[in-house]
């Protein structure tokens, strides 16, 4: 069967990235898991930059992984339910708060640095064979969307304020 979301092309791209991203945690899920490691692929980045750079606020998470607020908060969260960080209010500003691996947080990352630098060879030889510039230009892409985002380039050729007419019989818009 032809793959549906293949066949879409560039309207498909988010979808594809989402999908491929997927795939690859599905796989690293995997790999942690044979090998007993409890541990979600969602918590690297964070794990990883507290480990390198020590205690960080949400905020200097979210700029040094690039997601959102939002989304360090919720990770944060889970990792503090497994024990993994902890947090402190800023002595400063009460209504800040660090964000610290906790001696556990500190061995499991010990524990996982080799696995880490296995899955990115493994990842950094998957590239070669399968798209040698791959990384290269996932970097150009970031940075054209940097500069200018899809909202922007949508709206060039749509239009900045167009509106979708309602379907037929469509009771009600989303807002």
């Amino acid at each position: 069967m032809p793959d549906y979301v293949q066949e879409r092309g560039a309207a498909a791209f988010g979808t594809r990235l989402r999908r491929l991203s997927e795939r690859l945690d599905r796989d690293v899920q995997a790999i942690y898991r044979e090998r007993a490691a409890a541990f979600e692929p969602r918590w690297f980045p964070i794990v990883t930059s507290l480990d390198a750079h020590g205690a960080q606020t949400v905020g200097d998470l979210a700029d040094r992984i690039g997601v959102s607020h939002a989304a360090v908060s919720q990770l944060r969260a889970e990792l503090v339910a497994e024990g993994l960080v902890q947090t402190r209010p800023d002595a400063a500003d009460q209504r800040r708060f660090w964000i610290e691996l906790t001696p556990s947080g500190k061995r499991t990352a010990a524990r996982l640095k080799p696995l880490w630098d296995a899955i990115a060879q493994a990842t950094s030889l998957l590239c070669s064979e399968a798209a040698p510039r791959f990384l290269a230009e996932l970097e150009r892409l970031e940075r054209a969307l940097d500069e200018r985002p899809l909202k922007d380039r949508v709206d060039a050729t749509f239009g900045a304020r167009a509106k979708l007419r309602p379907a037929k019989g469509a009771t009600h818009e989303r807002t």
